[in-house]
C-alpha cells in the first residue's frame, strides 16, 4: 500500500551521509581545489538529489521508506516501532530534539561559511560574497526553525527576516557599497527565504521512532498516514 504524498526526510543513515558528502562537494572543496570544480558540482547535486526521500509504502509487516531514486530501500518492521508522533502538533515539538547532527551539521558550515568570509580579499566579484552570506542567513534560518518548537512558527518567521539586514552590513563590509544590483539581489533573498518558511511549515511532520532509530516524514496531512500506520501495527502486534 502507497502512503500517497509521504516523503521521508534525510535526516538518518546513509541517506544523512550523503547530505554530508554533497555539502563537501559543494561548499569546501571547490575552494580548496578550484580547476575541477565542475565535477565537484556535478557529484554534489547528485548526491543531495539522491539524498532526498521519494515516497513510502507499507509491504507486509513493514513501512517501506525510499530514497536515492527509489532504488534504496529502508524497511521498517511493525514490532520495532516504538513511538509514531505527529511532531509539528506537539506543543514543544521540535526536530532538534530528536535529529542533534543535523544541527551539529548546519552549524559547522556557517563556521566555515563565515570564516570565509572573514578571509576573502576585498575587491572580489560579489557572487563570492553573496555565496557565504547565504549560506549563513539560510543555515541560521534552518537551525531556528528546527530548533524552535512548530507551534511558534511566527517567531521564526520573524527572525528569519531579521538576518537581512545582517547579510546587508556583511556585504557592506567587503565591498564598501551597495548597488542597485545588490538590492535586486537581496529582494531575490526575501522571496527565497519566503518559500522556505512556507515549504518548512506548510506540511506536517510525521516521526517513527525505532528501537535503534528515529525517521521524519513529510506529509500534506498526517492524519490519515497516523491512522493507516497504527491500524496496520495493530493488526501486525495482535495475537
Amino acid at each position: 500500500m502507497k502512503l500517497e504524498s509521504v516523503r521521508p526526510m534525510n535526516f538518518s543513515g546513509i541517506p544523512f551521509v550523503l547530505v554530508v558528502v554533497s555539502f563537501v562537494l559543494l561548499i569546501v572543496l571547490p575552494r580548496l581545489v578550484s580547476h575541477v570544480q565542475g565535477i565537484f558540482f556535478v557529484i554534489g547535486v547528485f548526491c543531495l538529489m539522491a539524498s532526498w526521500g521519494t515516497g513510502a509504502e507499507v509491504e507486509g509487516n513493514s513501512i517501506v521508506l525510499k530514497y536515492v531514486f527509489g532504488k534504496l530501500k529502508i524497511r521498517i518492521p511493525f514490532d520495532d516501532i516504538e513511538e509514531i508522533t505527529t511532531l509539528n502538533r506537539l506543543q514543544k515539538g521540535a526536530i532538534a530534539g530528536y535529529f542533534k547532527w543535523e544541527i551539529l551539521l548546519f552549524i559547522v558550515f556557517i563556521a566555515y561559511a563565515l570564516f570565509d568570509l572573514i578571509t576573502l580579499p576585498r575587491g572580489l566579484l560579489k557572487g563570492y560574497y553573496f555565496g557565504d552570506i547565504g549560506l549563513i542567513v539560510f543555515g541560521l534560518f534552518y537551525i531556528f526553525a528546527f530548533v524552535i518548537p512548530f507551534s511558534r512558527k511566527v517567531f521564526v518567521a520573524i527572525l528569519a527576516y531579521s538576518f537581512v539586514p545582517v547579510a546587508i552590513f556583511l556585504l557592506y563590509q567587503k565591498t564598501g557599497s551597495i548597488t542597485g544590483d545588490d538590492i535586486f539581489m537581496f529582494i531575490a533573498l526575501v522571496m527565497v527565504l519566503g518559500f522556505a518558511i512556507l515549504d518548512i511549515y506548510g506540511k506536517d511532520y510525521v516521526l517513527i521512532r525505532t528501537k535503534k532509530n528515529t525517521y521524519l516524514l513529510t506529509c500534506r496531512s498526517a492524519d490519515e498516514i497516523v491512522k493507516a500506520l497504527l491500524k496496520v501495527a495493530q493488526n501486525v502486534q495482535a495475537p
